[in-house]
């Protein structure tokens, strides 16, 4: 039961209202399956490539899906609307059962993304750690890659600082 049984101007004002329902980013539809999005935003709840505390980067998705919610999805000036042109799901977060193993969690986000390349979704990603642009990468690039035809992917990157540095040996 969610809000069939509502009139229209009772929807229209529960969705204005940015704390009701459950959070997803930028208020976008939950739909887990990847083959039903164009754009799939996800989360990756991450934080033990640094070491993890109860209040550490692993809570930056969750966080984001909540802050999100106040956010217009349209460009005023530009009236730019993504969401009108393409099919824009939350796709959940990865999951991650051995939160406190980095190297089987880099594994799973590496599965879950190639889940996500095999769709055809384009993945948008909130963290987590530097560690998991590692599993990233790898789950959406490469030979058999869908989404960059076997070409190296590329990366738009948000963060305080970069993580990539050529000279320091890393998984990759």
């Amino acid at each position: 039961m969610h809000t069939d049984h509502l009139s229209d101007s009772d929807k229209m004002m529960l969705e204005s209202l940015y704390w009701w329902d459950i959070p997803t980013l930028f208020r976008t539809p939950l739909d887990r399956d990847p083959a039903n999005a164009d754009i799939a935003l996800v989360g990756v709840p991450h934080s033990t490539g640094n070491g993890t505390t109860e209040r550490d980067q692993h809570l930056g998705p969750r966080a984001l899906r909540q802050v999100s919610a106040m956010s217009k999805r349209v460009h005023v000036e530009f009236n730019i609307d993504p969401w009108a042109t393409h099919r824009i799901h939350d796709l959940g977060d990865v999951p991650l059962p051995e939160g406190n193993n980095n190297e089987a969690c880099i594994e799973r986000i590496t599965d879950f993304y190639r889940q996500v390349d095999a769709a055809g979704a384009r993945p948008v990603s909130v963290g987590g750690d530097h560690a998991v642009t590692g599993g990233i990468i790898q789950g959406i690039s490469g030979p058999q890659s869908k989404l960059t035809n076997g070409e190296k992917a590329v990366f738009l990157h948000f963060d305080a600082h970069t993580d990539a540095y050529e000279q320091v040996p890393h998984f990759l």
